[in-house]
């Protein structure tokens, strides 16, 4: 009798190892492919920023002063160029 329930108190143990292990798996799978979609997304949002190297000045004559451009057109005013060039600066660091 004594081995009978020694033996199904092991059996219990393996299989409560067993799902432990499988549930830590399972969560670990789903954040993995929760920050693949999430960088996925991110991707497509860099991708959609003008090119670095199409930033560039220009003289405006009706305003007499300097405004910066992309290939897109101009970068605005208020801040433009600076939350541009944050923009490239969080994309940059994703990929690290």
């Amino acid at each position: 009798m004594l081995r009978n329930r020694l033996f199904n108190i092991l059996i219990a143990i393996a299989l409560a190892i067993v799902v432990a292990l499988t549930v830590r798996e399972a969560t670990a799978i789903s954040s993995i492919v929760a920050k693949t979609d999430s960088a996925n997304q991110s991707d497509t949002e860099c991708a959609s920023l003008p090119s670095h190297y199409s930033i560039h000045s220009e003289y405006v004559e009706e305003i007499g002063t300097a405004m910066t451009y992309t290939e897109d057109g101009p970068t605005g005013v208020d801040g433009g160029l600076i939350h541009l060039l944050s923009a490239y600066r969080t994309c940059s660091q994703k990929g690290e």
